[in-house]
């Protein structure tokens, strides 16, 4: 270490050939380094050393012995060292152990051959250990995806159907959540099956290619894109739901039954915010000389309740994929944009608007998991208007109709009658349509 100490001066006197080789030099050293670590380590698992001490594991032995020689280990280092060294210990894993002392296999991909070939073992009767470690080490250089990759490979030869099984248990766990962060952003957390984040990353990857702008002069080169590659992941997204919206809002075949009109984000504001941002948009003549805001008053909600500023909401509502819903004083919609489609565009745009969700007493379903229901039904000569429609989740239209309850509705909000057997019933049948 001390010769090392006296480099960052010299490097100025090196060749750019030299600075090269004295990077690759160094990385190597590091990578040589760990290898060396999780050797000594493995040593000290061995002879007792590390379970005669006060640490828990061998990483937090690793992490102890760095610190009593006033160096500074990083968490993962130390444990990564650690893992694998308490599985070269077990005999049956000499080879690992005797490829980490040659130098031909890194510490990265020593702990992913350890992992690994416990999981393919089962899938492989008589199967030798020794060997097939030997097969993952053989392709260590290619890094630690292609050892993971080789796993997929024999399971997906010998056992297929666990491969299947894997999947089917990684689907039933997956969630996705979002959190606010201070500065203002929305940070969504997604875990996936292996299946679903290859959907996922692939219609991302698609997208997001840089996309060169070109330039106003008569140079044929185009400028590069400036956006960062997370930028246009993020734009890639944003591409995906919208159009994923436009599709499902034409077409209610769509397994859930309830998605025509409620995919598209339906903005609200009120009918002087309007007012006051058409004026100062221009749009309207003003009484007063003033020059235009800079920033409009007002304020908007999404149908999900997150707020947003008067010129976003502007500049929205001149998106033909968002649906601007201007309201009175009483918060009842003057006017909503209009579709083809019964209970659709327009009318469900209003009936989400006033409902926000499932109307049934107690139930906090949002609107893209209900259904429109008839208080009157269709047959009975009920309307389909907004005054004769309520939003009602599947559990609950369930209910509404096998106890045939009835509501009042009125512009601001959805009141049920819990009294059994109101709504009318179908002549001769014995429940309602």
């Amino acid at each position: 270490m001390t010769d090392l100490q006296g480099w960052p001066g010299a490097l100025s006197q090196l060749s750019e050939a030299e600075l090269g080789g004295f990077v690759a030099t160094m990385v190597g050293l590091g990578s040589r380094a760990e290898s060396l670590a999780a050797v000594a380590t493995t040593e000290a698992v061995t002879r007792g050393v590390v379970a005669s001490s006060t640490a828990t594991d061998a990483g937090g032995w690793v992490g102890a012995c760095v610190a009593e020689s006033e160096g500074a280990a990083e968490p993962a280092v130390a444990r990564r060292i650690g893992v694998v060294a308490t599985g070269c210990a077990d005999p049956r894993n000499r080879v690992v152990a005797d490829a980490l002392a040659a130098g031909v296999v890194t510490v990265h991909c020593a702990r992913v051959a350890l992992r690994e070939v416990p999981k393919v073992l089962p899938v492989m009767p008589g199967a030798d250990r020794e060997e097939v470690l030997c097969w993952y080490l053989a392709l260590s250089h290619t890094g630690t995806r292609t050892l993971r990759d080789l796993s997929a490979r024999i399971i997906g030869r010998f056992a297929p159907e666990v491969l299947v099984a894997q999947e089917e248990h990684q689907q039933a766990c997956e969630s996705l959540t979002w959190a606010d962060l201070p500065n203002g952003l929305t940070r969504p957390t997604a875990d996936l099956s292996t299946g679903h984040a290859a959907v996922i990353k692939h219609a991302i990857q698609a997208l997001a290619a840089p996309a060169p702008c070109a330039t106003e002069s008569d140079s044929p080169v185009a400028e590069r894109d400036a956006c960062t590659p997370g930028k246009r992941r993020a734009d890639a997204l944003m591409e995906l739901a919208d159009t994923a919206a436009r599709l499902l809002d034409g077409d209610r075949s769509h397994h859930s039954g309830t998605v025509g009109g409620s995919a598209k984000i339906v903005i609200t504001l009120d009918h002087q915010t309007l007012i006051d941002q058409l004026h100062a948009a221009g749009k309207l003549e003003s009484g007063s000389g003033d020059d235009p805001p800079r920033h409009l008053p007002g304020i908007g909600r999404s149908i999900n309740g997150d707020l947003l500023d008067a010129g976003t909401l502007r500049r929205l509502a001149c998106d033909a994929d968002l649906i601007p819903a201007v309201l009175g004083t009483e918060s009842e919609p003057l006017d909503v944009g209009r579709t083809k489609r019964l209970f659709t565009g327009g009318l469900r745009t209003a009936i989400i608007h006033r409902d926000r969700g499932c109307t049934f007493p107690g139930c906090d379903r949002p609107p893209d998991w209900c259904d429109a229901h008839h208080i009157t039904p269709w047959w009975a000569g009920g309307e389909t208007t907004l005054t004769n429609a309520a939003l009602l989740c599947s559990r609950h239209h369930t209910i509404v109709h096998r106890d045939l309850l009835t509501a009042t509705v009125t512009t601001t909000g959805v009141t049920w009658d819990p009294t059994p057997g109101l709504m009318p019933q179908r002549p001769g049948t014995g429940h309602a349509a």
